[in-house]
C-alpha cells in the first residue's frame, strides 16, 4: 500500500467513485486495468483548536461558532503518462519552470507551482491520458462524521484504464460555503467586536484544484486493479487570515481571497494507493 500526499485539511465524506471508461486492450478485448476509487472528507478541528463551547479558535484571538461548512466537489482527474515516459524530476524541470525546491518550482510567470501540479501538467501528452470523472455537484455538509456523495458510474461497468504510468490526481472543488458567528476573546477596551459577535454567511468559488502525485504502472506485469482511497480534511486554520474586528471581508472576492489560501494550502489531501488482482 502506498500513501500519496498532497497539501490541505477539514470535513469528512465517504463515497464510492467510478471512472468514465477509457479503454485500451491487452488482447481478446481485455483492458489494461480496472479502477476503483473512494473519497472521504471532513471538518474536524483538533481539541487544542476548540474552546470549551466547541468554537474554533483563530490565530488572531477570535473564536468562530461554525453553523455550517459545505464543500461542493466538482470532479477528479487521474493523469497517466505514456508507458516508459520519465517522471517529473525537480533537478531537471520541464520548459517554463526553474529553481525547484521545497515542494515547488518557479514558473516563468513568476508563480510558485507545486511539484504535483507540474507532474500532472507534464503527463497526459503524447501517448498519455487524462481521465476526468464528474462528481455529484451537491453541496455537502462537512463535519467529523463521514458524508457520502454520488458520482456518475462507468457505462459499461467496471471502470477501465488505459496503459501508462500513473502521474497524479487532481480533485476539483467548485465552491466553499461557510456561515457562523465570530466572537472576540479580548475584553474591555481591547475588544474589537460587540458581545453578541459578528455573524457571517458566504459562498465562494474555488479557483484551483488539489493535487497529489501517484506512482505505479498500468500494463504488463502490474496487478490489473487500482484502488484509490482519497481523503480530504478541511483546514482548522480556515479563519486564521481574517481580522473580523478591524478588517472583515466585505465582498465575495475578499472572502475568496481570505478562504482560498487555507483551503488549498493548509487542508490535507491524501491518496492511498492499493493494487489488486481480482
Amino acid at each position: 500500500m502506498e500513501r500519496s500526499h498532497g497539501r490541505r485539511t477539514l470535513a469528512m465524506l465517504g463515497m464510492a467513485v467510478v471512472l468514465a471508461p477509457m479503454v485500451s486492450c491487452l488482447d481478446a478485448g481485455l483492458p489494461w486495468g480496472w479502477l476503483e476509487a473512494s473519497l472521504e472528507a471532513r471538518f474536524d478541528p483538533s481539541a487544542d483548536r476548540l474552546d470549551e463551547g466547541g468554537r474554533v479558535k483563530t490565530s488572531q484571538n477570535y473564536v468562530v461558532q461554525v453553523n455550517h461548512a459545505r464543500v461542493t466537489f466538482d470532479a477528479f482527474t487521474v493523469a497517466l503518462a505514456a508507458s516508459g515516459a520519465s517522471a517529473f524530476d525537480p533537478a531537471n524541470p520541464p520548459p517554463g519552470y526553474s529553481l525547484c525546491h521545497n515542494g515547488h518550482c518557479h514558473s516563468d510567470s513568476g508563480e510558485l507551482v507545486d511539484y504535483e501540479v507540474i507532474a500532472l501538467e507534464t503527463a497526459g501528452g503524447k501517448g498519455g491520458a487524462r481521465i476526468s470523472i464528474g462528481l455529484d455537484g451537491t453541496p455537502t455538509n462537512l463535519s467529523a462524521t463521514a458524508s457520502a456523495i454520488g458520482v456518475t458510474p462507468c457505462d459499461p461497468s467496471p471502470c477501465e484504464l488505459p496503459r501508462g504510468e500513473l502521474a497524479g490526481l487532481e480533485l476539483v472543488i467548485a465552491s466553499l460555503s461557510v456561515s457562523g458567528t465570530a466572537f472576540d476573546t479580548l475584553t474591555g477596551d481591547s475588544a474589537r467586536l460587540p458581545a453578541e459577535g459578528l455573524p457571517f454567511s458566504v459562498e465562494v468559488p474555488v479557483s484551483s484544484p488539489l493535487s497529489a502525485q501517484l506512482e505505479g504502472t498500468i500494463g504488463h506485469g502490474a496487478p490489473l486493479g487500482l484502488s484509490l482511497a482519497m481523503e480530504f480534511e478541511l483546514s482548522e486554520q480556515l479563519f486564521d487570515g481574517i481580522d473580523f474586528g478591524d478588517a472583515p471581508p466585505q465582498t465575495t472576492e475578499a472572502w475568496q481571497s481570505a478562504l482560498s489560501e487555507p483551503l488549498l494550502n493548509k487542508s490535507e489531501f491524501t491518496v492511498i494507493v492499493e493494487r489488486f488482482t481480482e
